[in-house]
């Protein structure tokens, strides 16, 4: 089958700016070293906008803080009902 890239961003547990969240460049960057080797492969991100219970009612983040992904044809699966989908995912890439 068609080559896959799977890529977990953290997110939905930090605040905007926090130090720990990898900057979405360095995610970019990768990907597109990626496709210079894997130009047909499928590009999938996972992350979340609304981890944390504290933010639950008000998340930090939302679907459009991933536009610069979907703008690269990353297709961005986000808030997941359970960890299943993107575990096999992940475990298949």
């Amino acid at each position: 089958g068609a080559v896959a890239v799977a890529v977990h961003v953290r997110r939905g547990d930090l605040k905007p700016g926090d130090y720990r969240a990898t900057p979405d460049e360095y995610y970019f960057h990768l990907v597109d070293r990626l496709r210079d080797h894997l130009p047909s492969a499928e590009y999938h991100l996972w992350s979340s906008t609304k981890n944390i219970e504290a933010f639950i009612d008000k998340p930090l983040w939302k679907s459009s803080d991933f536009d610069g992904y979907r703008a690269r044809g990353i297709h961005v699966h986000l808030d997941d009902d359970d960890l299943i989908d993107p575990w096999e995912h992940l475990a298949r890439a």
